[in-house]
């Protein structure tokens, strides 16, 4: 008599379609999600191929199918559609029990004794756990591509050094500051200052998103910098919040001069000179 991975391969790799249209309705429905036609035809369609691999891998040795010749939207389709990592997963692990539960009432199994039960249901469990961390993988994979591409785009445009005269000159920042992404504009500023010679240099920080004890050690370091070159620094647009974080982070920046806004700056500053 056949071993069960071998009938239970060929009973899997004959019944692909009918597994899927079974099963993956009640998984959606356990879930609670409500997918696009093209969403549920896609996931039909990883299923079946995936079903396909785990009837290969019952043919194989342990070891033998990697977690990428198994992994599951292969095409980056849902990370596209911005569907969550977590929700793909629930999917596949849903569909996983659904699976195993259907094999356990099956005559298949009835047929088999319980020490090949247990086997071919490890196996089971293991195809799918490389799917699913072939899946986590890639989707990691996307989101850093994604920061990266986001980061190259941020600091392509990073807070250009605005010139308003011969001498003067606003930095707005703008969003939120890595430590990369500051590293970028503090080059950008200083090349700025030496190239142009500027006497004074308005930093604005109204568009600021978010800040911590680190930007502002890099902002102080950077006001520094500026000051051995011989221009005069002043910063705009300083938020109460930012102004605690600065006191709490104990640096001092007596020595620099404030405003509430950038007009108010420009006015004041220029009507003096």
């Amino acid at each position: 008599m056949e071993s069960l991975s071998k009938r239970l391969a060929k009973y899997l790799e004959n019944n692909q379609k009918t597994l899927v249209n079974e099963l993956l309705p009640h998984t959606l429905d356990e879930l609670e999600i409500v997918y696009t036609d093209e969403d549920l035809n896609y996931h039909f369609e990883m299923l079946r191929l995936l079903l396909d691999r785990v009837a290969k891998s019952l043919l194989q040795h342990p070891g033998e199918v990697s977690a990428a010749e198994i992994g599951y939207d292969t095409e980056n389709y849902l990370y596209s559609q911005g569907i969550l990592l977590k929700q793909t997963v629930d999917v596949l692990t849903i569909f996983r029990l659904s699976l195993i539960k259907h094999m356990r009432n099956s005559n298949i199994i009835k047929e088999a004794n319980i020490e090949e039960g247990f086997v071919v249901t490890e196996e089971v469990v293991a195809a799918f756990d490389a799917a699913i961390r072939a899946t986590t993988e890639s989707y990691n994979k996307m989101k850093v591509k994604e920061q990266e591409k986001m980061e190259k785009h941020l600091n392509a445009v990073s807070s250009p050094v605005v010139l308003i005269d011969e001498f003067q000159a606003v930095l707005p920042l703008v969003g939120e500051f890595s430590p990369e992404r500051f590293d970028v504009v503090k080059d950008q500023t200083l090349h700025k200052v030496k190239e142009h010679g500027l006497r004074l240099l308005f930093i604005d920080f109204s568009g600021i998103a978010t800040f911590d004890e680190v930007f502002i050690n890099d902002l102080f370091n950077l006001t520094k910098t500026i000051k051995l070159l011989g221009t005069r620094t002043v910063l705009t647009g300083i938020r109460t919040e930012m102004a605690i974080a600065a006191i709490q982070s104990e640096m001092n920046f007596e020595e620099l001069e404030t405003f509430n806004d950038l007009k108010q700056a420009l006015i004041t500053i220029n009507d003096k000179q």
